[in-house]
């Protein structure tokens, strides 16, 4: 399994980065380049059957025809392998695609909203580099847009950023759980509005202990449908994701929270666009807990909103001092969700026991 290993290593070299960028001078763009092909080169060429998905993306590639692709992926998947079948029949075409399009547009989204060139990256490769664009390569390019959206929308340009939103709708229907998003607002934070999102994490708790039965009850078209279906699944152990409200990994993310809104007048001096990210980070951390009862839908939702990490954890850096220090705690803040994602993905344990 050399991909394991090869991910380490490129971790442990990338978090080195920062503490050299200002002396590269004009060969940033040029490492930044570099590092960018490098993984997806990576992700494109892993071995099939590797993480959980890639054997029903390879089926669904071969078979793009069939009834049973069309009802798993969403109808870009199946145009892209109708086009590249009939150039080669090796899924890691796809693959490349995939990890290309996912990569460059995260790539081009860290460069418009941080002003480090490698600290994003270091907190993209403890996470979400795994579990979008090695496992969920679909909603991979999809989170891609969304935070090429955040931008617009921090500037109040709503249809640009419902266009960035519509485009990641194309790649994963999901795209729709985002759409909340557009009702946010950039707009500086009162010490009453910080309480409020404070206190949205204690609300999500109280719903997982109260709320379940509501929901479940409630009748909704289609959703309701959906919603029982999901249940079903888990009951019958069809669905493999467990969500643990009460994890190390949890805990860690709920922390880092309370963390950056903690520190949000110092944070919001050297990042304009904190407002709107504390916000997004919330309803991420509420509904990995609140929905809890139904797994793949608290992680599904919990992680595309959470998606906005990768640039927010590295605003830690402003919080310590020296510098060193703030680039140290951000390097171990990704190193300590690493050592979840590896065993997550590829099922090969680190130091501790993620549940």
């Amino acid at each position: 399994m050399y991909i394991v290993p090869t991910i380490l290593i490129l971790f442990a070299v990338i978090a080195v980065l920062p503490y050299l960028e200002k002396y590269m001078g004009k060969y940033k763009l040029p490492i930044y380049i570099i590092i960018g092909i490098i993984l997806v080169v990576l992700a494109g060429t892993r071995e099939v059957g590797i993480d959980p998905d890639s054997e029903t993306y390879e089926y669904d590639f071969h078979n793009y025809y069939s009834t049973k692709a069309a009802a798993g992926v969403d109808l870009s998947y199946l145009f892209f392998s109708s086009i590249l079948n009939i150039f080669t029949h090796d899924v890691h075409s796809i693959f490349l695609l995939y990890a290309f399009l996912g990569i460059l547009l995260k790539f081009v989204a860290f460069r418009q909203l941080s002003e480090f060139w490698f600290l994003p990256i270091v907190i993209y490769m403890s996470f979400y580099y795994e579990v979008h664009e090695i496992t969920q390569i679909r909603t991979g390019v999809l989170t891609s847009m969304f935070l090429l959206a955040i931008k617009p929308m921090a500037e109040g340009r709503k249809w640009r950023a419902a266009l960035y939103l519509l485009i990641g709708s194309i790649f994963h229907i999901s795209a729709i759980m985002l759409l909340p998003v557009l009702f946010l607002s950039n707009n500086d934070m009162s010490p009453k509005t910080r309480l409020f999102w404070a206190l949205i994490v204690p609300a999500a708790y109280f719903f997982y202990f109260f709320g379940t039965s509501f929901i479940m009850n409630v009748d909704l078209p289609y959703i309701g449908y959906k919603l029982a279906a999901y249940q079903a699944a888990e009951e019958v152990g069809v669905s493999k994701v467990a969500v643990y409200v009460f994890s190390p990994f949890n805990f860690i993310t709920i922390f880092l929270y309370y963390y950056l809104l903690f520190f949000y007048d110092t944070i919001i001096e050297k990042n304009k666009y904190f407002p709107l990210m504390i916000k997004i980070f919330g309803i991420g951390v509420f509904a990995y807990v609140a929905f809890a009862f139904l797994s793949i839908v608290a992680e599904r939702v919990s992680f595309q909103y959470r998606v906005v990490t990768m640039l927010l954890y590295t605003n830690v850096i402003y919080t310590l001092k020296p510098k060193w220090a703030g680039i140290l705690a951000v390097i171990f803040i990704g190193f300590a969700y690493l050592n979840y994602t590896i065993p997550y993905v590829f099922d090969v344990h680190l130091l501790w026991n993620n549940k």
